[in-house]
Parts: structure tokens; C-alpha cells; sequence
């Protein structure tokens, strides 16, 4: 599990060298996914409700910097083209 762990995060950082991290960063919440699942599947390990609320929080949280993010650099993009000609 460590050698498929260390190799997910070389690939991982790897891919924010050739993406726009707000295309890469939702799946590193996959993780999260992952975790529940195999903690499940190899130690019958059930989440409770605050480990299941902190993560939508996380998630959430995470979602909305990458959202406004992107937002503010589409404004930026249109500011530096400057405004509409009409023609």
C-alpha cells in the first residue's frame, strides 16, 4: 500500500506540472473516496458522522477556492483584453 500510495502522489504532483490546478485538484478528493474505502474493505472500519461531515467540508471548502479562483481568473482574463469593440 505505501509503493501505490508513493507512486499516486509522484503522479499527482506530476500532473499539476502539466494541467491548471483547478482542473487537477478535485481529484485529489478521490483520497478522501479512497481512504473510506479501503479502511472499510481492510479493517472494517465504518466512518461516523463528524468524519463524514468534516469531509464535506473539506471538500467543500476546497471546491469554492478552486471555483473563485477560476472565477477571478476569468475576470482577469477579459480585463486584459480590454472592453468589447462594437464594429
Amino acid at each position: 500500500m505505501g509503493l501505490c500510495g508513493g507512486v499516486a502522489h509522484i503522479l499527482l504532483t506530476e500532473s499539476y506540472r502539466w494541467a491548471p490546478a483547478s482542473l487537477v485538484a478535485p481529484f485529489d478528493y478521490t483520497a478522501m473516496v479512497w481512504a473510506f474505502l479501503l479502511g472499510y474493505f481492510f479493517f472494517h472500519e465504518l466512518p461516523g458522522a463528524f468524519i463524514f461531515a468534516g469531509a464535506v467540508i473539506i471538500a467543500g471548502a476546497g471546491l469554492f477556492v478552486i471555483w473563485r479562483e477560476r472565477q477571478l481568473g476569468l475576470r482577469r482574463k477579459r480585463g486584459a483584453e480590454g472592453p468589447p469593440t462594437g464594429g
